[in-house]
């Protein structure tokens, strides 16, 4: 006889235990050294480059900056698209490469790249920095400091020395970073007058400010004692040293002092940060790539604990957390947990229900966590973390699990009591003759999720975690349900003693209801067949019209959005507007938000943009990161806020609060992060103007569904100095020396820093902020190293700068987003514009890219059609194997349109858009939903080679006996969807879809199966559709499996 698994596992069933308990101990050990994090470790196809370029117009950085950077990096092997963005001062290049792609090795390619060309870029500009798109690199915990007795310098020097140096020692941190506030800074506030006096140019107090303050290394003394090194100390210890320095001037020597005043105080403050209308400072967090997030963040808290009962931290000071990753991600775990759980819990009750045993219901219900621990265990193998993605795959498992334990144990029971062998001679019989199906089985559940693994692209990117995850369950049911439910079962039903609980009253009830269903499920089925023909053009008129006049009505979008319980507000202030206007802006907005009951605290940043170390200053950007009360109706909130701000009537001036989404999940590999996007491009930059402003005014008319602005900051005043050269030439200033006499006096110059214990402090060279006020002062400056002044040599223009140069692929673009109305499609939208673009005419020479968003919607929904396509191929062929057939693997197949009948049923009625987690739910379903079928054909078709009977009388007398199987699995399965399809809690919003799409689609695939599978079955082996045989061997050539097993098969 062969010994099989199961055969083995109940006569070594000491071993089978240990193993099992082995498992146990190593799955709680890999559970608690997995790491932890909010998303998945993504690596997005992308590469950022930043270059920073300060008081460069755009106009400039673009020709000196922005060219140089891109011809230079679109060599960089695999770049699919170059795209660029060019602000005041800041250089953007984002790369993009198709998903799937080497990173690293780009990374690398790029760097390497950008090294060679680095003469090509300017000597004022720094190093370029390069990264990539990981959202493990992103801050997971971030706080504002505020405090009365430190204000301002004082506030961020004690955050810099001691806070950041304190966090930096935290196991797991990778960097700490400071932002806001002000920073030291010696100030060298130069007199031009006084200067050109002298004679001195800027030039000459640079140089000698940058060759004074050095170290020089002097050798060795080499004596007959000692060797001591020797040093000549040039640095600056001191401002007062600053003050002192001497400066030749032809024949005579100056002090610095004579011509400047020189002080120790701080920097210009251009970007002004609030915690509630407070002065505050920001400090990062952020983490080692595969450090776990909760374990970093519980380390900060203690190591400020410990700071906070040392005494290192001031009494008044207080430390507002604006950002904690992991009480998001522990609350997000906590429910997709709780989701699993109450799912167990419930497939529980259903067991109990519908077995009447606690024996049985033990056995089912220790199959679950075991599991489940079987699949932590192969996720810490797999290098796998603990997610959303991956414990939404583990809740989903459940379902899934418990089908193949519930089949196993139904059988095994079945036969043991229907035989008069040994129990565990009986259990190994039962349980050997279910091998090869329980195989079968899990084969189709895990052929039907193969072609995620297979495509690639972005969403195979993003779901790739959570579909190994469901493959890893799955495998591990399997093993569970061929090794522990059958040593359990044999041990267990030997006990004749029972616990009598099949005699309680809802048990028997239950029981009874069910017995009645039987007869009367099978009477109707007779009634049906008899009229198959209708009955299955009825179900295709009704499911596939009805479906197809739902899918027209079902939203659409790329992925749902995660409430974090905080709400953010973008401001942006017309061109022209002043940093005090900007704060006055800011000021009044943030009084209104803190009014708000639903708020906790409002963190706002006027005058730029902060994050991690980076700061932006824009005189017309301005931000606030609200955090709402637990409860808080996020959407509600957005939406009122959105109309009371509108109500401020600020002119030209644009503000918009959003719901807060989880940092770092990027939904398309593609550089508008709007709803909707139009995109047009032209070498000729006048006409492309013309072509946005023509066809934002066409929006502004017609569209309904999405609101329209341009993505680009507008244009800015800017006065523009045009040199007369032969005039600078006939007194001898060249073009370097306007220009740096301009940027020092107006933005300054730090020529080098001076050492404060562990601080750099910076020495700027500059002039008093009164000097110059209008273009007419600037028009009077002189210029230092002659007797002229500027405006001898130069001619003074009011003209306007680009707020912001944006290209695509070298060539310059206009860039308009959309923003989706309350309850509209995205789908919907798309029409709308493309109805509202075919009535514009653009000027020539300017042509519109293909949407982006556009693209990522068509790319899930082919993804829909070519993934579920892939999906059923598969399953199909995996039961043709099986059977050595074709018709009865088609009439199993029928079950995948019925099901996603009732997945589109669902969307629709709970108003659910379709988008990629609907696209992986209907792929998942076509798996699972196969399974109720291939139960009732297999018995149908053992009853007719057994019986010798017709078709028809083979399906009335199978299907009721499969009736309560088919009912007792899919309860199961269902119920541990039902948590996950309702969407409670924080992190449930991203896979409720899934959840809704498998519920419905197998809630309602369920009760179709069971009459109109019949119908199909009896239709297809008629005599007009298929060779019906009345010989017996004509019919076991037919189905040569079915006689291998008994009528108890699951595939």
């Amino acid at each position: 006889m062969r010994i099989s698994v199961s055969t083995l596992a109940i006569r070594r069933h000491i071993a089978t235990l240990m193993l099992s308990v082995a498992v146990i101990v190593l799955g709680l050990f890999f559970t608690s050294q997995l790491p932890v994090d909010l998303l998945p470790s993504i690596t997005y196809p992308r590469i950022g480059v930043r270059a920073d370029a300060p008081g460069v117009s755009p106009e400039v950085a673009v020709d000196e900056v922005t060219r140089p950077l891109e011809q230079t990096l679109a060599a960089t092997e695999g770049v699919v698209q170059v795209v660029s963005k060019t602000r005041e001062g800041r250089v953007s290049v984002d790369l993009y490469f198709e998903p799937g792609g080497d990173i690293d090795q780009a990374l690398n390619d790029a760097t390497a790249t950008l090294n060679r060309a680095r003469n090509r870029l300017p000597d004022s500009i720094e190093q370029p920095r390069l990264f990539k798109f990981d959202p493990s690199q992103l801050p997971v915990y971030e706080m504002a400091l505020t405090s009365e007795s430190l204000q301002g310098m004082e506030l961020r020097v004690f955050a810099d020395e001691e806070l950041a140096r304190e966090l930096n020692t935290v196991k797991g941190v990778a960097s700490v970073d400071v932002s806001g506030g002000v920073q030291e800074e010696i100030q060298v506030n130069l007199d031009p007058t006084r200067m050109q006096a002298l004679g001195l140019g800027i030039t000459d107090v640079l140089d000698v400010l940058e060759e004074r303050n050095q170290d020089t290394a002097g050798g060795r003394i080499k004596g007959i004692n000692s060797e001591p090194l020797t040093r000549v100390n040039g640095q600056f210890q001191s401002a007062e040293e600053v003050r002192n320095l001497i400066i030749d001037v032809g024949d005579q020597q100056v002090y610095l002092r004579d011509f400047a005043d020189v002080l120790d105080g701080t920097e210009e403050q251009r970007i002004f940060v609030s915690l509630n209308g407070q002065p505050a400072v920001k400090v990062s967090v952020q983490k080692q790539p595969t450090a776990n997030t909760i374990a970093v963040v519980d380390g900060v808290k203690q190591r400020l604990e410990q700071m906070k009962t040392s005494g290192l931290v001031p009494e008044d000071l207080v430390l507002n957390v604006t950002l904690d990753e992991s009480v998001f991600i522990q609350n997000s775990i906590r429910n997709v947990a709780t989701a699993g759980l109450t799912g167990t819990g419930l497939a529980a009750v259903a067991v109990l229900l519908f077995l009447g045993s606690l024996r049985q219901t033990f056995i089912i219900v220790l199959a679950i966590p075991l599991a489940s621990l079987v699949t932590l265990l192969l996720s810490g193998i797999f290098g796998l973390s603990l997610n959303v993605f991956s414990l939404g795959g583990l809740a989903l498992g459940v379902g899934i699990v418990v089908d193949n334990a519930i089949v196993m144990l139904e059988n095994i029971t079945e036969g043991v009591s229907g035989s008069s062998r040994p129990v565990i001679r009986q259990a190994e019989a039962s349980s050997q003759e279910l091998e090869s199906a329980l195989v079968a089985s899990t084969t189709t559940n895990l052929v039907a999720v193969l072609p995620f693994l297979l495509m690639g692209g972005f969403i195979s990117l993003l779901f790739s975690e959570l579909v190994v995850t469901i493959s890893l369950a799955v495998a591990a049911s399997l093993v569970v349900a061929l090794t522990v439910v059958p040593t359990l079962a044999a041990r267990l039903l030997v006990v004749k003693t029972s616990s009598g609980i099949g005699k309680f009253w809802p048990i028997r009830w239950f029981g009874r209801r069910l017995q009645a269903l039987t007869l009367n499920y099978g009477r109707t089925l007779g009634w049906v067949l008899q009229r198959r023909v209708v009955v299955i053009a009825a179900a295709i008129l009704m499911f596939g019209g009805g479906s197809w006049a739902m899918f027209q009505h079902i939203p659409q979008e790329i992925l749902p959005s995660i409430s974090n319980g905080q709400a953010r507000v973008w401001v942006s202030l017309p061109p022209g507007t002043t940093l005090d206007e900007n704060r006055q802006v800011m000021t009044a907005v943030d009084q209104l938000l803190i009014a708000q009951p639903e708020t906790d605290y409002v963190f706002s940043t006027s005058g730029g943009f902060l994050f991690g170390n980076i700061s932006i200053d824009n005189a017309l950007r301005g931000s606030s990161t609200l955090t709402l009360k637990p409860g808080t109706d996020v959407d509600a909130f957005t939406e009122r806020m959105n109309q009371s701000l509108r109500e401020l009537n600020l002119v030209k001036t644009r503000m918009r609060v959003s719901p807060g989404s989880v940092r770092g999940l990027i939904l398309s590999n593609s550089p508008v992060r709007s709803d909707v996007d139009i995109v047009l491009q032209s070498s000729d930059l006048a006409r492309l103007d013309q072509a946005g402003e023509q066809v934002l005014d066409a929006l502004a008319e017609q569209a309904t569904l999405a609101s329209y602005l341009p993505d680009a900051d507008p244009p800015q005043p800017e006065i523009q100095i045009r040199p007369d050269w032969e005039r600078a030439a006939d007194v001898g200033i060249s073009a370097e020396e306007i220009g740096q006499t301009v940027e020092t006096i107006l933005s300054g110059a730090v020529p080098t820093q001076l050492q404060r214990g562990d601080r750099l402090v910076d020495v700027r060279v500059q002039t008093p902020d009164s000097l110059v006020q209008n273009p007419a002062q600037l028009a009077q400056l002189p210029l230092l190293g002659s007797q002229v002044r500027l405006g001898d040599v130069v001619r003074i223009e009011n003209g306007q700068s680009p707020g912001e140069i944006q290209r695509i692929d070298q060539r310059q673009v206009f860039i308009i987003e959309g923003r989706l109305a309350e309850e509209a499609s995205l789908g919907d939208a798309l029409d709308e514009v493309e109805q509202i673009m075919a009535q514009v005419t653009l000027p020539e020479g300017v042509t519109r890219l293909p949407s982006f968003s556009a693209q990522s919607n068509a790319a899930i929904q082919q993804g829909l059609g070519l993934l579920g396509g892939l999906a059923v191929f598969l399953v199909f062929t995996v039961m043709a194997v099986q059977y050595n057939s074709l018709i009865d693997p088609l009439v199993i197949m029928l079950t995948v349109p019925l099901a996603l009948a009732g997945g589109i049923l669902g969307l629709y009625v709970t108003e659910t858009a379709i988008g990629a987690t609907v696209v992986v739910g209907a792929v998942l379903l076509v798996g699972i939903v196969v399974n109720n079928a291939i139960i009732l054909v297999e018995l149908a078709n053992q009853i007719y080679i057994t019986e010798e009977c017709s078709r028809m009388e083979a399906m009335l007398r199978a299907a009721p006996q499969r009736l309560r199987p088919i009912l007792m699995t899919t309860v199961t399965t269902v119920l541990g969807m039902l948590p996950l399809a309702l969407g409670l809690g924080e992190g449930s919003e991203f896979l409720q879809p899934l959840g809704v799409v498998i519920f419905w689609g197998l809630s309602l695939a369920t009760v179709l199966t069971l009459f109109v599978i019949p119908c199909f079955y009896t239709l297809l082996h008629s005599g007009d559709l298929g060779s019906a045989h009345s010989a017996g061997d004509s019919r076991s050539s037919d189905y040569p499996l079915t006689e291998q097993h008994p009528p108890r098969i699951r595939l």
